[in-house]
C-alpha cells in the first residue's frame, strides 16, 4: 500500500489515474504546521461521526500567510484530489453550478471569428474535465473574470445569429459540482469579494453536509469525502464581511497570522536551501517588525511568508541585504514615502537595521577571505587536459590577497580552516600552507550530531524492509584534519584547471538549453543529432521540451571503501574523481550527494557509511572530508546504493544520477556474494529506475565484466586509465545537464 492509500480517508475509495495527479505532493521543502497537524487530527477524528464532520474549514488571514499551501496540503495529508477557484466580483450563478452552452453547425462555426471558434471547438472537444471558465482561460490566456465575461458574449452572439435553425445545447458543469459530485478537496478562495446574493446562497446550499445542487440536467448530491476549504484575506481591498450564513456552515476556522520565528527560519531554510542561520534570524525579525508596524498604522500592505522566502533567496544569491529589503519586502508593502518613513524608524528603533549591517558586514568578510582560497597550478595542459608538472612546482594553497586585507598580515582565516603564510616564494606567487582546522562552536557540533542522528534513522528507515533489515548499520559524518586539507591541496592542483574548463564550456549550454525549444541527448525525440552519436550511448536525439520544463540535475556519487581499493592507485583515483565531481558540482549549481561505505568493521558495525558531502548540510569544508575516504573492509553494495537512490528519489530535479565507483563485486559476511548480492543490486536498480533515478557503474578493478554483468552494458563505464578518469566522469556528468 503507498502512502497516497495509506493518507486515505475512505480506504475502500479508488482513485483514478487523473484523480491521482490532482493530490498535491509536498515539496521536499514543506514543513508541517501545527494548524496543519491540528486540522489533520480532528478531520480524522470526526470523519465517520455523521453530523460532527468536518468538512467545511475557513482559512482567513493576510496574504502570504500560508492559506492556499495549508489547504493543499491537507490534499496531500487526506489522499484528495486539489482543486480550486478563486471568486470574482461578478459571478453569476452559472460560475457555481456551470453552463448551458449550444452547439452549433461547421457552417455557422465558420462564420465566427477564429477566437470564438477555437473557444467552442476546445469546449466541444473536452470531457467535462475542466469547467467552461478554464477552457476559455486556457484557450485565450485571459483570467477567469474575463473567461466568464467571454463565455456570456459568445452565448449572446450566437443566440442572434441563430436565425430560424434548431440549436442543440450542452451542459458544461462547473468546477464548484466536479469537485462536489466526486468527492474533491476544493479551495473557494475570496468568496468575500461576491456581489450577488444569489450565488452566495447557491454556495451556502452546496456547502451542507448533506446538501445537493440542481442542476438542468440532474440532482447532483454531495459526495461523502468532499472538503471545501475557504480561504480569504482579511482587509483586502474590494471585500465585504464573510456572509453569515456561509460562515456558519464551517465546522472548523483557522486564524492564519506568520508563524512562530523558528517555523519561519526553518521553512526559509528548506525552500531557499540557505542555511545561514543568523542572517536568517534577522531576516524574520525584520519581518515579524514589520508587519506589526504595518497592522498599527494601518498600512495597507502585508510583510509575510512570501515576502520572507523571497528576501531570503536573494541574499543567498548574493544581493545586498539592506538593498533587497525594499525591492523584496518593503516596496510590496506600500511606495507611499511617508508610509515607508514609519516602517524605517521602526526598525532603527528596534536595532534592526543596525543587526542587518553587522550580520552583512560579516557574511561579507567571510565570503572575501573564502573567494581569496584560489588553487594555483605550474605548467602546461595537455591533450588529455591534464597539465605536466614543472620542477619547480610549489605545493600547498596559493593565497590571492583581499583588496582590504593588510599587507604584513601573516594568516588568513575561514569558516573551517586557516592558512598560514610561508617564506618560499615561486614564479610570483607566495604560497601558503594549511594551518590547524578551527575548533567548532557548541552549537555547531549539536547541529552536526542532530543531522548524523537524523541520517542514521532515514538510512536505517529505507532497508527496514529489505533484505538489509536486520544489518547493524551507523551513519558517520566524518570530519577532517590538517593532513586532509594538505592532500585535498595536492591531489586538486591538477585536477582544477580540467573541471574550470569542463564547467566553463558546460554553463553557457545550461543557459542555451533553457531557452531552446528542444532537449537534447534523449533516447527518443523528433530531431536527430548527428554529433551525439560518437558517444555510443544512445542519447543520440533532441525532443520537444514542454513549456515549463528546464534542464536540471542531481547526483549521487557511491565510493566502494573495501581492502580492495587500496591496491594499483584505485583509492587516489577515487579520490581524484570525487575532488574533481564534487567541484563541478559547485561551479555549476547541481546538488551534489557523495557517501563512502564498507561492510563488516565489527560484529556491532556491519555496515558503515560515510556521508562526505549533503545537500541537506553543505559546507565548504566538505571538500576536505572527501580526503577522508579509504580502503578498509567488505562491501555491501545494495544496501548503500538503495540508501542513495531513495536520497535521490526525494528530490525535485529532472535528472538524478546515481554514480557506482567499485573496484570489484559485492561480498560481505553472512553469505552476502555470487548471485545473492548481484541480484539484490539489480533488484535495487530495478526499483529506483521505476522512480526516475539513473544509475551508472565507473569499474576500476579487475571485475570489469562482472560489474557489467551486474549493472548492465547501458549503466557501465569501463575506466581504464585511471589518469583520465576524472576528466572523464565529469565531462559524462556535464551531458546529463
Amino acid at each position: 500500500m503507498n502512502n497516497l492509500e495509506e493518507n486515505r480517508l475512505s480506504l475502500d475509495r479508488k482513485l483514478t489515474a487523473s484523480e491521482e495527479t490532482l493530490v498535491w505532493k509536498k515539496p521536499l521543502s514543506h514543513k508541517a504546521s501545527e494548524a496543519e497537524r491540528r486540522l489533520c487530527q480532528e478531520i480524522r477524528r470526526n470523519w465517520n461521526r455523521g453530523e460532527m464532520k468536518i468538512a467545511t474549514i475557513l482559512l482567513e488571514g493576510d496574504a502570504g500567510s500560508g492559506k492556499t499551501q495549508l489547504a493543499k496540503a491537507l490534499s496531500a495529508e487526506l489522499g484528495l484530489p486539489y482543486t480550486k477557484i478563486t471568486c470574482f466580483a461578478d459571478m453569476d450563478k452559472t460560475d457555481i453550478i456551470g453552463a448551458i452552452l449550444p452547439v452549433i453547425s461547421s457552417e455557422r462555426m465558420e462564420k465566427l471569428e477564429s477566437a470564438e471558434q477555437a473557444v467552442l471547438k476546445a469546449l466541444y472537444e473536452s470531457d467535462g474535465f475542466q469547467s467552461t471558465t478554464e477552457v476559455v482561460m486556457n484557450v485565450l490566456g485571459i483570467t477567469q473574470e474575463q473567461a466568464a465575461l467571454k463565455m456570456k458574449q459568445l452565448l449572446e452572439l450566437i443566440e442572434r445569429n441563430a436565425g430560424d435553425e434548431a440549436v442543440e445545447y450542452r451542459f458544461y458543469p462547473s468546477e464548484i459540482v466536479r469537485a462536489f459530485k466526486n468527492g474533491y478537496l476544493l479551495e473557494i478562495q475570496e468568496p468575500t469579494v461576491i456581489r450577488d446574493a444569489a450565488v452566495l446562497m447557491a454556495l451556502n446550499s452546496a456547502l451542507e453536509l448533506d446538501g445537493s445542487i440542481n442542476l438542468p440536467t440532474e440532482t447532483v448530491h454531495r459526495h461523502p469525502d468532499f472538503i471545501a476549504v475557504i480561504t480569504t484575506n482579511r482587509s483586502y481591498a474590494g471585500t465585504r464581511p464573510l456572509n453569515e450564513a456561509l460562515r456558519d456552515r464551517v465546522q472548523h476556522s483557522e486564524k492564519m497570522d506568520l508563524p512562530t520565528k523558528e517555523v519561519m527560519i526553518e521553512r526559509a531554510a528548506a525552500k531557499t536551501g540557505y542555511k545561514d542561520e543568523k542572517m536568517l534570524d534577522v531576516l524574520a525579525d525584520i519581518i515579524i517588525r514589520l508587519d506589526q508596524t504595518a497592522r498599527a498604522n494601518a498600512i495597507k500592505g502585508v510583510a509575510g511568508m512570501r515576502s520572507y522566502f523571497y528576501w531570503a533567496d536573494a541574499v543567498a544569491g548574493g544581493a545586498s541585504a539592506k538593498e533587497s529589503l525594499y525591492h523584496k519586502v518593503i516596496y510590496k508593502i506600500t511606495t507611499d514615502s511617508e508610509e515607508i518613513k514609519i516602517l524605517e524608524e521602526a526598525l532603527k528603533n528596534q536595532g534592526l537595521l543596525a543587526s542587518l549591517e553587522e550580520v552583512e558586514a560579516e557574511m561579507l568578510k567571510k565570503k572575501r577571505i573564502f573567494d581569496s582560497i584560489e588553487i594555483q597550478t605550474w605548467g602546461d595542459i595537455d591533450e588529455t587536459g591534464f597539465e605536466h608538472k614543472n620542477q619547480t612546482e610549489v605545493d600547498g594553497i596559493a593565497l590571492k590577497k583581499s583588496s582590504d586585507s593588510d599587507e604584513s598580515s601573516s594568516s588568513v582565516t575561514d569558516d573551517s580552516t586557516t592558512v598560514e603564510r610561508s617564506d618560499k616564494v615561486e614564479n610570483g606567487f607566495t604560497s601558503y600552507q594549511p594551518a590547524n582546522p578551527e575548533p567548532m562552536t557548541e552549537d555547531a557540533k549539536q547541529q552536526e550530531r542532530d543531522f548524523r542522528k537524523k541520517l542514521n534513522r532515514n538510512a536505517r528507515e529505507v532497508v527496514s524492509d529489505t533484505l538489509h533489515k536486520g544489518v547493524k548499520l551507523i551513519v558517520h559524518r566524518p570530519e577532517f584534519v590538517l593532513d586532509n586539507v594538505r592532500e585535498y591541496a595536492s591531489l586538486s592542483k591538477e585536477l582544477m584547471p580540467v573541471v574550470r574548463e569542463i564547467a566553463r564550456k558546460t554553463l553557457p549550454l545550461l543557459e542555451h538549453e533553457n531557452a531552446v525549444e528542444y532537449a537534447r541527448n534523449q533516447y527518443y525525440g523528433s530531431k536527430f543529432q548527428a554529433d551525439s552519436v560518437a558517444y555510443r550511448d544512445f542519447r543520440t536525439f533532441a525532443k520537444k521540451r514542454p513549456p515549463a520544463e528546464s534542464p536540471s540535475l542531481a547526483v549521487g556519487l557511491r565510493v566502494d571503501e573495501s581492502a580492495s581499493m587500496s591496491a594499483f592507485g584505485r583509492l587516489e583515483a577515487a579520490k581524484r574523481a570525487v575532488i574533481a565531481v564534487y567541484e563541478f558540482c559547485q561551479l555549476c549549481h547541481i546538488p551534489v550527494l557523495i557517501y563512502g561505505d564498507t561492510a563488516d568493521t565489527s560484529k556491532l558495525e556491519q555496515m558503515s557509511i560515510y556521508a562526505y558531502t549533503d545537500w541537506d548540510r553543505s559546507d565548504p569544508s566538505d571538500r576536505f572530508r572527501l580526503m577522508g575516504i579509504q580502503a578498509r573492509s567488505n562491501n555491501r553494495d545494495g544496501m548503500a546504493l538503495r540508501i542513495m537512490a531513495e536520497r535521490l528519489a526525494g528530490t525535485s530535479q529532472q535528472t538524478r544520477l546515481l554514480i557506482n565507483i567499485s573496484d570489484g563485486q559485492p561480498k560481505a559476511m553472512d553469505d552476502y556474494s555470487g548471485s545473492y548480492a548481484a541480484q539484490d543490486i539489480q533488484q535495487t536498480i530495478a526499483h529506483y529506475e521505476r522512480k526516475g533515478i539513473t544509475f551508472l557503474a565507473a569499474a576500476i578493478g579487475q571485475d570489469k565484466n562482472l560489474i557489467n554483468q551486474i549493472y548492465g552494458n547501458e549503466r557501465f563505464l569501463d575506466i581504464t586509465n585511471l589518469h583520465e578518469f576524472p576528466a572523464k566522469l565529469v565531462r559524462m556528468i556535464a551531458r546529463y545537464l
